[in-house]
């Protein structure tokens, strides 16, 4: 049987974009019209670090950049996977060739990449937790993410100009894949545990914070690239997975991507600011808001596109100063917070923890709760303290087990794993201990904790005393991590 053409071949260009990254990223006719749409201006004033250049002065960069990074980045995932396909298709099995590469499905997932980030608000993930604070309180109906307001964008303001591409593009943003008819491969693309997305950012924010951590080796791990046919509750689908000889540069994107965290995304002084910034928004938000409350850009997008991300700081900014609230002093004038932490805890699934780690992990959640909650709803009032714990979890495991028609519960649990495919065609799981050679099996499963607890300068002294007894068991509590009780 004929193999179907490339359809990255096939890309009819009709733009030209010069990124520092990427270089020469093209775009093709229903690219450009979004491009020039309003709705996808926007991102130009929505930084992808957030308030993170209160610590990174170069983290000026935006999300409109970052988004045809993540276009350029699906483009080539499909062109490698082709090839690699087209060279060695038995260790793929029985994908649906002809569906998988077709112009449609590309330009399908390119677009789902370009539009993935629409529907963030300003400081990118910053506020989005405020949102959940929100509905608990009643100040809004319901809580939603920023992938949800993006599909909800893409209907309704994009629809006339993506027309029949409109509903799988808005499927693979907000994870419903039955357009896609077993063809889950684009979903892998858009969102996964190595996905277009990621690899964009990663060497973007290390590039414009002037950190080395988030670099790797692009080229080989695209290079490791295949479609594979696997099985999820007894149906096929056609999946992305890397070659296994391409394992070094798996695991250099993991780490690169967990030193990220470390270094710059869960960065104390980065979670302080953000932290205030998202409860400065709350408390603003629940009395006389001087902008839409979040909910109505669901009932009604077209609003969003004036919701942007100087607007909004120039407002927040006034109100903070207008209430003399303490969050002014770091949000308004970048005064640092008087921090303590981060108070490392690493806990790994199916492992009991140990008498002792029990006890420190318990004073640490009592802590939390103590000063976050010394009223019904701390976070009506102008709260003097506030405390974050930031979790991470690198990798998941795969079934145990080699054959290719390993069952799987569901996509979820499948796009969190490594599709890792050997010379045979079967998969094989990284993070198996026998398997050797990798770092992958220490870190399986591991949820890694960070408690950091923030106040007013002026306030240090109160703070220290309130956390008097875990820093007694912490005694180098800024760089001792909490082990598991086996280790």
């Amino acid at each position: 049987m004929k193999s179907p053409p490339n359809p990255v071949h096939s890309l009819e260009v009709d733009k030209r974009v010069a990124d520092p990254v990427h270089g020469l990223i093209r775009l093709t006719p229903v690219e450009s019209q979004v491009l020039q749409h309003p709705i996808f201006q926007r991102l130009r004033d929505v930084t992808q670090l957030g308030i993170a250049k209160y610590v990174y002065p170069g983290a000026m960069h935006n999300r409109f950049t970052h988004s045809l990074g993540v276009l350029q980045n699906a483009t080539t995932i499909f062109d490698v996977a082709y090839r690699n396909w087209h060279r060695s298709p038995q260790l793929s099995g029985d994908i649906e060739e002809d569906q998988l590469f077709s112009e449609f499905i590309l330009q399908a997932t390119r677009l789902a990449a370009m539009c993935h980030d629409l529907g963030h608000f300003p400081f990118s993930h910053n506020l989005e937790q405020a949102l959940d604070w929100m509905e608990q309180t009643k100040v809004i109906k319901h809580t939603f993410r920023h992938e949800q307001l993006s599909a909800v964008i893409i209907r309704e303001v994009l629809g006339d100009i993506l027309g029949d591409y409109t509903e799988v593009v808005a499927g693979l943003i907000e994870n419903n894949y039955t357009a896609l008819q077993g063809c889950l491969f684009p979903a892998f693309v858009v969102s996964s545990a190595i996905d277009a997305d990621r690899m964009d950012y990663l060497l973007r924010d290390a590039m414009h914070c002037g950190v080395d951590q988030g670099r790797y080796d692009r080229e080989r791990l695209l290079d490791s690239i295949i479609p594979y046919a696997t099985r999820i509750n007894g149906s096929s689908y056609d999946v992305l997975g890397f070659k296994s000889k391409g394992i070094e540069a798996v695991e250099q994107f993991l780490l690169a991507r967990h030193r990220m965290h470390q270094t710059v995304y869960f960065n104390p002084s980065v979670v302080g600011f953000e932290a205030g910034l998202r409860r400065a928004y709350y408390q603003i938000s629940t009395d006389n808001p001087p902008w839409e409350l979040p909910s109505v850009y669901l009932d009604d997008p077209h609003q969003f596109i004036d919701f942007n991300e100087a607007q909004f700081f120039t407002q927040l900014k006034s109100e903070l100063k207008q209430r003399q609230s303490w969050l002014s002093k770091p949000i308004v004038n970048r005064q640092p917070l008087q921090k303590f932490g981060p108070f490392y805890f690493t806990m790994v699934t199916n492992r009991e923890l140990s008498a002792e780690d029990r006890e420190k992990f318990s004073l640490l959640k009592e802590s939390q709760v103590k000063l976050e909650n010394p009223a019904e709803d701390w976070y009506q009032d102008d709260h003097w303290v506030y405390v974050e714990n930031k979790t991470q979890t690198l990798v998941s495991p795969l079934p145990r087990s080699t054959t290719r028609a390993d069952g799987f519960e569901d996509v979820k649990s499948l796009k969190n794993a490594i599709m890792l495919v050997n010379a045979h065609g079967d998969l094989i799981d990284p993070t198996d201990a026998a398997y050797g050679h990798t770092f992958l099996p220490y870190i399986t499963e591991n949820t890694y904790h960070r408690f950091l607890f923030f106040t007013a300068k002026s306030n240090g002294n109160r703070l220290r005393q309130e956390l008097a007894d875990l820093l007694e068991i912490y005694e180098d509590f800024t760089t001792r991590p909490i082990r598991p009780a086996d280790s």
